[in-house]
């Protein structure tokens, strides 16, 4: 089985897929995030800009951290307004106290929280604040949970990163001496609106996809097809409204 380190780099194959069908965050959650007054955001695990891009609209400064070159180039593309930069959570290439918020968009399972939380905290100011964000579908919804088993199924993808997800929407997870405090934890529901054609490309950005050998990713892809233009739960329409939940993890830096 591939380690999470593969795993983690092997979405750069597929940066323009990756970009073009996953479902980034609501704009919304932007406030959730981020502290009164806050003018310089860092983008920590950025990807291909899925959040950046809801960052430029709102801060005069902007940075974008992310390691892969292929989805760095690409967030360079969508987001002109951003600086891009080549570093990881554990060594951020920014200098002391140089920003108000570190957000960290459905990254934070691939980040290592011993070294992470005091390199944000080096780089964060005083009052300055910490979000993670988790965009998932929402697998209450019946037909959303069984796309989501039937993903895993045919991909023997394990449920790892969603053990880590859940461990870290707890409130206590945090270090009692990281020098953080006011940890809040709540979720924003809102829904995307995709094409059934938009959600097999979605089924095709996640690692058991992208590190299975061609001629397997070729039969993946009818499955794919097949199961999602064969659920009639999805209604008659082709655009479906795809129920999202935007968990956020929030503390503010002492």
């Amino acid at each position: 089985m591939p380690t999470a380190s593969e795993r983690s780099k092997s979405f750069g194959v597929a940066a323009r897929d990756y970009d073009k069908y996953r479902i980034g965050p609501p704009s919304g959650i932007v406030d959730a995030v981020t502290p009164p007054g806050c003018e310089t955001v860092l983008d920590l695990g950025a990807g291909t800009g899925a959040l950046t891009r809801l960052l430029v609209r709102r801060f005069p400064t902007v940075y974008a951290v992310e390691p892969d070159q292929r989805m760095r180039d690409i967030l360079a593309e969508n987001c002109p307004g951003a600086v891009a930069l080549d570093g990881v959570a554990e060594r951020v290439p920014l200098p002391e106290a140089s920003v108000d918020a570190v957000l960290v968009s459905s990254a934070w399972h691939w980040m290592d929280p011993a070294l992470a939380i005091p390199e944000i905290a080096r780089v964060l100011r005083p009052e300055g604040m910490l979000g993670i964000i988790w965009n998932r579908r929402d697998r209450s919804v019946p037909w959303v949970a069984d796309l989501e088993d039937f993903r895993r199924q045919c991909t023997n993808s394990d449920d790892r990163v969603e053990t880590r997800i859940r461990y870290f929407l707890e409130e206590q997870w945090l270090p009692v001496e990281a020098p953080f405090r006011g940890v809040e934890v709540s979720v924003l529901p809102w829904q995307a609106s995709v094409t059934r054609d938009e959600i097999c490309g979605l089924l095709a950005t996640y690692s058991g996809y992208l590190m299975a050998p061609p001629e397997q990713r070729a039969a993946l892809m009818r499955g794919f097809r097949d199961y999602v233009h064969g659920d009639d739960r999805l209604g008659v329409q082709e655009t479906v409204r795809m129920p999202m939940l935007c968990h956020y993890w929030r503390a503010v830096r002492v």
